[in-house]
């Protein structure tokens, strides 16, 4: 039985890798002029495009040229790990802020009601805005720097916590609060082996969708305004209808998504070993 999710989710690759190579056919027949621009096939990825990613430049700041290197599969690997990093310490620094700033608001409204009457409103209509309409609108402040993408993610980031930790806190029940309290705790020790515990199941689970949305909000910012960053190159090999490499660093995206929510599923699941799960 605990094979089972690994089986289903390999069918799900075959299948998804399946109807990929159906559609490449599909377009080789319709026209096959520009069938690699629209459509490539998965071989042609993995043995043209993935090493020809070698040639990019990634030692300069100011643009991603072709490089001189020769197409190998090391010297894209090192390409994608120069880039990838980058992408990756701005969507830890947004999330990691985002989520202190959040959960601090979402904290002093529960408690406060004088923070709850003043800023309550206000973060309301903040978080009606769609994050990604304001895109345009942060790259217009920093400039495309790490700062205006980090912020943005940040602010995405916090709006969501804010909630997420404000629903949770009133969910405690109150009276598991009044016995820790009758039994002579602190408030600081009731809001730490109580209000905590009873908080982290569902904050686990808005984290999981804020780093998710997270990779998305760095690349829609990476696309418009920056110099370095898996989303720069894919709009570097858009301009030149490179579909084949933009597959690539688009598999590169989905594999640290789905890495980075594993890694953090894992760790939320041992945090909370006293939650009653369903048996797998």
């Amino acid at each position: 039985m605990k094979a089972r999710p690994f089986v289903l989710g390999a069918l799900g690759v075959i299948v998804l890798v399946v109807v990929w190579e159906v559609g490449a056919f599909i377009v080789q027949a319709t026209n096959p002029q520009n069938s690699s621009i629209i459509w490539p096939h998965l071989g042609e990825v993995f043995t043209v495009a993935f090493p020809a990613i070698a040639t990019v430049d990634t030692s300069g700041s100011s643009s991603l040229a072709p490089g001189t290197a020769e197409p190998s599969y090391w010297g894209a690997i090192q390409v994608i790990a120069v880039q990838a990093w980058v992408t990756i310490q701005r969507v830890l620094l947004g999330i990691v802020i985002g989520a202190v700033v959040g959960i601090a608001l979402g904290l002093l409204i529960h408690y406060s009601k004088i923070f709850r009457s003043l800023f309550s409103p206000l973060l309301e209509v903040l978080r009606q805005i769609p994050l990604f309409s304001l895109t345009l609108l942060f790259i217009l402040w920093f400039g495309g720097t790490d700062a205006g993408i980090v912020t943005f993610v940040a602010f995405g980031a916090s709006l969501m916590m804010m909630v997420a930790t404000q629903e949770a806190a009133s969910m405690v029940p109150e009276e598991h609060q009044r016995y820790a309290r009758t039994l002579g705790a602190t408030p600081f020790r009731v809001f730490r082996t109580v209000v905590v515990p009873a908080m982290l199941p569902p904050l686990s689970a808005t984290i999981l969708v804020v780093v998710g949305l997270s990779w998305a909000m760095v690349m829609a910012a990476e696309f418009l305004g920056t110099q370095a960053g898996l989303g720069r190159m894919i709009m570097f090999f858009q301009l030149f209808q490179l579909t084949d490499r933009m597959v690539v660093i688009a598999g590169v995206l989905v594999a640290l998504a789905v890495a980075s929510h594993f890694i953090l599923t894992a760790v939320f699941r041992r945090s909370s070993r006293w939650v009653a799960r369903e048996s797998s």
